[in-house]
């Protein structure tokens, strides 16, 4: 009987995503101005999407969008069937919840989203990221050594295409230490925990040998920096100036407060409001604060410090960016220290907006905080679901707050494991634990 079962669900799911694959690769393909700096391998993307497009374009040409949403499609639906399969296993869902768990998944494949036909970093990233915690999961729940290798490929390739998971694996390395806590230093245990820790900075050393070869730069990929300095220079004030040592970050900082203020894009342009208010200008303008203000004066002005030089100009314009980027890191860090109350406040609307509800951040805050408790001292499949999908959630949603706005395009991988952190939830307390 359950293996008539099991058939007859494949089948209902082949079905399913045979309709949502030919509904997808009729719908046109969705260009955007990240589409085309992708495509002219700019020196703030990440290589992992920059090497993906301009392949598929050198060897499809004419039918690069439709190579590209073909891929993207059926890269998709598979990563989507297996970790649809994975946590199936692991929580013996029943129909209801099998049905709630697809339609979380597939979400992302459908408007405003659109992720399959969308030229962009998220048609890879997000089955890459499926897989990723899919491997993962093998690995700790079967303790399933030969699927390492393979998590380390995806994690390679997923931070290579979107850094805001550089720290994922990191969450994985401590359940592995909780459930491993006794056996660390026996066998292969050890060598295990150093890959898992070690992988970061992997990518690290490999984003940078990148830009060293096509830049001329050994830098990590630009505009991290940049992006998080736009709440600092949100809540600053003309006085912050005196607290940059730096002449030519100063400089600069003078420069941008002047435009952000003669735009109204400062917090102490608007009105009298709550914190939620001053997010949702933030959220809204944040283009225009960051992207067409504070990162082109910082660029402006080192190219006119180092101009472009005929013979090399794309090193002058890589150089402006790392620049901008230092500029960016040493400039931001000194205002969200001077305006630390301020910034925290912002910061936290971020996160709720990300979660959409201050309630539902507080619930993800106590089930990570109870999970983790709980993991520490006595390892259980449950408690450490429960940490992993929580976890997830937070550490991204933090990352995002810190680094830029909570827009659905960065928040998006967050949804099926929010479901998944209220299920395991409802499953612990009203049943208890239980294998």
């Amino acid at each position: 009987m359950k293996s008539k079962q099991i058939f007859k669900e494949n089948i209902i799911l082949l079905v399913t995503y045979l309709i949502i694959f030919f509904f997808l690769i009729f719908q046109n393909a969705i260009y955007s101005p990240d589409t085309y700096s992708y495509l002219m391998a700019m020196p703030y993307r990440h290589l992992g999407y920059v090497i993906f497009a301009k392949s598929f374009f050198f060897i499809f040409g004419d039918y690069f969008d439709t190579a590209v949403v073909f891929f993207q499609t059926v890269f998709c639906l598979g990563s989507i069937h297996f970790i649809f399969k994975k946590i199936n296993t692991l929580l013996q869902l029943n129909v209801i919840l099998k049905c709630v768990l697809l339609m979380a998944l597939i979400f992302p494949l459908f408007e405003p989203l659109s992720v399959a036909n969308n030229i962009c970093p998220e048609g890879i990233s997000y089955p890459l990221y499926l897989i990723f915690i899919a491997l993962n999961l093998e690995f700790l729940c079967n303790d399933n050594s030969k699927v390492l290798k393979y998590i380390v490929l995806c994690f390679l390739a997923l931070v290579f295409t979107r850094g805001q998971f550089i720290f994922s694996e990191l969450i994985f390395a401590l359940v592995f230490i909780a459930k491993y806590k006794n056996q660390l230093f026996k066998g292969t245990r050890f060598t295990h925990l150093l890959v898992l820790i070690f992988m970061p900075i992997l990518v690290v050393l490999g984003e940078m040998s990148y830009h060293k070869l096509k830049d001329g730069i050994f830098m990590t990929t630009p505009f991290g920096f940049v992006n998080m300095s736009s709440a600092a220079y949100y809540v600053s004030n003309k006085e912050d100036a005196k607290q940059i040592i730096n002449d030519d970050f100063r400089s600069i900082f003078v420069q941008s407060h002047y435009e952000l203020d003669r735009k109204n894009l400062l917090m102490s342009s608007q009105p009298n409001s709550t914190y939620e208010d001053y997010y949702g200008f933030f959220h809204n303008h944040i283009p225009q604060i960051c992207n067409h203000t504070t990162f082109l004066t910082a660029q402006k002005y080192f190219i006119e410090k180092n101009p472009v030089q005929p013979n090399n100009p794309k090193l002058a314009i890589a150089k402006s960016y790392y620049n901008a980027e230092k500029a960016s890191k040493a400039i931001a860090l000194t205002l969200i220290q001077h305006n630390f109350k301020t910034w925290l406040k912002l910061f936290i609307a971020n996160i709720s907006y990300s979660f959409y509800s201050v309630f539902l951040l507080l619930f993800m805050v106590a089930a990570f905080t109870f999970s983790l408790i709980k993991l520490l001292g006595s390892f259980h499949k449950w408690y450490a679901l429960l940490f992993i999908c929580s976890a997830l959630s937070l550490s991204n949603a933090v990352l995002i707050a810190i680094a830029s706005h909570s827009i659905m395009r960065y928040t998006f991988y967050n949804y099926t494991f929010i479901l998944l952190t209220l299920l395991l939830a409802f499953k612990i307390i009203r049943h208890g634990i239980k294998d």
